[in-house]
């Protein structure tokens, strides 16, 4: 009986050890330092709308709760191919800013002319089609201008295929990626 009497004193004391160390991790007791990030607003068919990459000026990629999968393929559409060029922007962003910080001056300057600095819409020619319930495809067809570091700039057409597909009423892209613009984009 003893043994029982202290297994369940030991088992109880890991138990409140476990659930202290939780609400520390949680900041309940004060232990997390960690600001709450603000809620946004929720997105049209419903979910959180993630917070988009600031965008250059004059382009227009949405913002907050007007982005995201939305009730129809045209609208998602719509928001995704704007997303697509947001987070473009946001990788050359990076990117730019590490070569300026990291490699030699000399190097860069050689390199200008194969530098994206901005990428914008120009035009979007796109098709959704739906082809049964639930499934539409976009035959995604736009004119996009680059922007090289040297002041360069360069208008290309961007073509490919991306399936939406309904779920409780929201139309949602079937495998999201970043824009591939040298892939896609003649």
């Amino acid at each position: 009986m003893t043994k029982l009497s202290n297994f369940l004193k030991v088992s109880g004391l890991a138990l409140l050890v476990v659930f202290a160390v939780a609400l520390s991790a949680c900041g309940a007791l004060g232990g997390g330092s960690e600001q709450p990030t603000a809620i946004l607003p929720t997105a049209v068919g419903g979910g959180e709308v993630r917070e988009l990459p600031t965008a250059p000026a004059g382009e227009e990629v949405g913002t907050g709760a007007a982005s995201g999968a939305l009730d129809t393929p045209e609208g998602t559409w719509g928001n995704y191919l704007r997303d697509m060029i947001a987070e473009l922007n946001q990788a050359q962003a990076s990117k730019i800013n590490l070569l300026e910080r990291y490699e030699a001056p000399s190097i860069t300057e050689q390199n200008l002319g194969g530098l994206v600095r901005e990428v914008s819409l120009v035009s979007d020619r796109s098709e959704v089609d739906v082809k049964k319930e639930g499934v539409a495809v976009v035959a995604g067809d736009f004119d996009v201008r680059l922007t090289f570091a040297n002041g360069d700039a360069d208008t290309r057409t961007c073509k490919l295929t991306i399936e939406i597909d309904e779920f409780d009423g929201t139309w949602y892209v079937l495998s999201p990626q970043p824009l591939a613009v040298f892939s896609v984009c003649n």
